[in-house]
């Protein structure tokens, strides 16, 4: 399925999310494009040029890579694991990290908050595990069977303040250093007039960290929800519209 979605010639965009070697991230986003997929975990792409010179990325370092699709516009993880030439061309082999999804550029109202929640790091092995379940392509004793794991694989839950939510992510502080890159699972009291009180917990991909020097907390993450179905977002909106009502009417 994930084959026929990407193909090859697809154009790429890849940012920078970890270095292998603790390396400053570099600021720039490449362009790059599909020259093969397994349509599971490797794929090869032509190494980006940047004012008309190749890039050798790191090996082992890991990327976001958004594909151009007929489909629209998907996206993974991935890392570099190789590199090579093939005739004049230059490749990068990459591993991915997670299972390409559809990808949605969308804007939504950040409401500012300040409410304690409760976050756990998601590993890369739960992660994958978690996108294989989600892409329903596996037998039922398979599914059962990687859902043991992931439980197993479940890491302890951390304090943290929101300051702000949105339908389309959430920022918070944190005692823990967390990377860009990383993924999270986010347990968020909210409380709507159709659903009343409930736990919202959703996974969520950290796409920049900023250092806090003062305070009871050390990071600010700011994160976009990952793999969030329709009514889970829908929820949320809502919640963040029915808040911005009760806020005015105290005014």
């Amino acid at each position: 399925m994930q084959k026929a979605i990407i193909n090859i010639g697809d154009k790429i965009e890849l940012t920078h999310v970890k270095s292998a070697y603790r390396r400053k991230l570099s600021d720039r986003t490449y362009g790059s494009k599909l020259l093969d997929y397994d349509g599971f975990r490797e794929a090869k792409v032509s190494m980006p040029i940047y004012e008309g010179k190749i890039v050798p990325l790191e090996l082992n370092d890991e990327y976001d890579l958004c594909f151009f699709t007929s489909f629209g516009l998907f996206r993974c993880r991935a890392k570099v694991k190789k590199r090579f030439r093939e005739g004049r061309m230059h490749v990068l082999q990459m591993e991915f990290l997670s299972l390409p999804k559809k990808y949605q550029r969308r804007k939504f109202f950040r409401l500012e908050c300040m409410m304690e929640i409760r976050y756990r790091e998601i590993s890369q092995d739960e992660k994958v595990l978690y996108d294989l379940v989600e892409a329903d392509e596996i037998e039922d004793f398979e599914k059962q069977l990687y859902e043991k794991k992931m439980r197993e694989l479940a890491s302890r839950w951390n304090r943290a303040l929101l300051t702000d939510i949105s339908g389309g992510g959430v920022r918070l502080q944190c005692k823990d250093k967390v990377d860009p890159g990383t993924y999270i699972e986010v347990d968020i009291p909210l409380q709507t007039a159709a659903t009343g009180a409930f736990k919202f917990r959703c996974m969520a991909k950290v796409v920049a960290t900023v250092d806090i020097k003062n305070g009871a907390y050390h990071s600010e993450l700011r994160c976009e929800f990952d793999n969030i179905g329709r009514e889970q977002r829908e929820t949320v909106v809502k919640y963040v519209f029915e808040e911005q009502k009760r806020r005015l009417r105290k005014e």
